[in-house]
């Protein structure tokens, strides 16, 4: 026998064992995935606390994630933001039920929509995210445009931007005259507290306050009438009296009538009195203006007033030097000595208050590019730095021993009149951009697409979703919305859900079947910008995805 034959029975007589051998692999191989189908399946978020759209009637102590399996003991993440889009917390979260959960602690929460966006690795190292969205008690709107517009505020509807044009610049200059009688009257009541004033300070500010008393009434008469009128256009006359006295903003007009009137006896006052119509005065218009519609509204509201006040004693003042310069100089360089102090302390509280009031309206500083407003701010902003340049030189004269140059004093206060002008404008503008409703409308020949949003803000949301697929597909097996905030890696995709409805619009397309979806929700819960995708699966198993772009402020 040939040792090549030897070897072929040999290698035949094998193969028995090997392929019991490869069976007994593969049964093993099946046996384990029963035994265990989880193991190598991706994380699911089974169970939370509180639940995707919970209204709730208290604040939560803690969120909770139940997951189908344990996680991977390191790189999970969880956190609750407000609606500011900020965390509420520092806390770090804890495991619970042998790792399938996470725990996080929470602060004490205002009334408010809140986001929970969680990140875990599952079992089999795969990475799972995602976040959904719960409400703590009944939380106002969101301070958007339309909350600041004064017509909104007085029931009617907004008559959009202000442009250009006769009666716009009749509106701005009536504003321009109240701000500066305001300002310089409130101004020259403050600077009555002065002790020790010279009988030409105190003979200068008397006749100044006795002509600003009676410039503030002209000026204040015409800003409430032609406010009000534009408040009411179109409205008969009976809607001026139920504006005056029915709405904030009208009694908030009526106060400051009152007060203007009042300005014209304030020569006849004691010094605490001029001080406390000042207060009264400034606080009313820290009251009517964009302050008054952000919450906290003391915090807002105070700081506004500081700002206003801030301004009020610096023009006051600035006033005041330019008369006594005209009539004595070297009463002058007294008096300037006592200003710059006061100058310097106003401009530091205006900074300050500014910057405040700006972080406060606006979410970020970008904003300031997106709205007439913030063009204005930059504008007063820039004009705000010249005028420290020009109180440096007149300081820096000061301490020399010379008198303030009559050029620096007259570009002082032409830099206060710019100022005033930039507010008188600014302050009729809106700081936030206005927020459109969206509609998307894509046409294709594997589907038609529309998705809307209305009234695409932060907060409670309408959501429609319209898909068109060709008749030989039929009816979508399955669409999705997912919301995902565009440049925040820390948060994840927001998933809405869609319930099917019977549309009535007449929008068919010839060749195809329509399917209609709608929800409404909170599912937008912070200004920024988003994007919107839409997944569609058809009867044939294949996925669409379609994608789109937009912004909330």
């Amino acid at each position: 026998m040939s040792t090549a034959s030897a070897y072929g029975r040999k290698h035949a007589a094998a193969l028995p064992a090997l392929r019991r051998f490869v069976a007994f692999i593969v049964f093993l191989a099946g046996a384990i995935g029963l035994s265990a189908p989880s193991a190598f399946a991706h994380a699911t978020l089974e169970q939370a606390s509180p639940a995707q759209d919970a209204k709730l009637a208290s604040a939560p102590e803690a969120v909770e994630l139940l997951f189908n399996e344990r996680l991977d003991g390191t790189g999970y993440s969880l956190r609750v933001l407000d609606d500011a889009s900020k965390s509420v917390t520092d806390a770090e979260p804890e495991r619970f039920e042998q790792g399938r959960g996470l725990r996080l602690s929470l602060p004490k929460l205002e009334e408010g929509h809140y986001t929970v966006s969680y990140s875990v690795i599952s079992a089999d190292g795969h990475p799972v995210s995602g976040a959904y969205v719960f409400t703590v008690g009944n939380p106002p709107a969101a301070t958007t445009s339309d909350r600041l517009d004064p017509h909104a505020q007085v029931g009617h509807d907004g008559h959009g931007e202000h442009m250009l044009g006769d009666r716009a610049f009749v509106l701005y200059a009536t504003r321009i005259a109240y701000y500066a009688g305001l300002l310089l009257t409130a101004g020259l009541a403050l600077w009555s507290l002065s002790r020790g004033a010279s009988p030409v300070v105190r003979e200068r500010r008397e006749a100044a306050l006795g002509f600003m008393g009676k410039f503030a009434l002209c000026a204040t008469l015409a800003y409430v009438v032609l406010h009000v009128s534009e408040l009411a256009q179109g409205e008969p006359m009976s809607e001026w009296g139920r504006i005056l006295i029915q709405t904030t903003i009208g009694r908030l007009y009526l106060a400051e009538l009152l007060l203007a009137i009042a300005a014209t006896l304030l020569r006849s006052l004691g010094a605490y009195a001029r001080l406390f119509w000042a207060a009264a005065a400034l606080f009313a218009e820290a009251w009517s203006g964009h302050a008054a519609a952000f919450s906290p509204i003391g915090y807002s509201v105070g700081l506004d007033f500081v700002h206003l006040l801030g301004a009020a004693l610096w023009g006051g003042g600035l006033a005041l030097l330019i008369l006594v310069w005209s009539k004595e100089r070297t009463e002058a360089g007294r008096f300037a000595l006592l200003f710059s102090k006061w100058a310097l302390l106003s401009f530091v509280a205006l900074w300050i208050t500014g910057t405040l009031s700006v972080l406060k309206y606006l979410p970020t500083l970008s904003y300031l590019l997106y709205t007439s407003w913030g063009k204005w701010l930059i504008a007063k902003t820039a004009l705000s730095a010249l005028v420290v340049i020009a109180a440096f030189l007149i300081r820096l004269r000061l301490r020399k021993g010379n008198l303030p140059g009559g050029g620096l004093l007259k570009l002082d206060i032409g830099l206060f009149g710019a100022i005033v002008l930039c507010v008188g404008i600014l302050t009729y503008q809106n700081p936030l951009p206005s927020n459109a409703p969206l509609h998307y409308h894509e046409m294709g020949e594997e589907m038609h697409l529309t998705l809307r949003i209305a009234p695409n803000a932060p907060g409670e949301n309408a959501f429609t979703l319209k898909i068109w697929l060709p008749e030989e597909l039929g009816l979508p097996k399955q669409a999705l919305l997912r919301l995902m905030p565009e440049g925040r890696d820390d948060v994840g995709a927001i998933d809405v859900p869609l319930e099917a409805y019977e549309d009535e619009e007449l929008d068919d397309f010839a060749g195809y079947e329509k399917a209609t979806y709608r929800a409404q929700g909170s599912y937008l819960p912070f200004a920024g910008k988003w994007k919107a995708q839409v997944r569609v699966t058809d009867s044939e198993s294949n996925e669409l995805v379609r994608e789109t772009e937009f912004r909330i402020y």
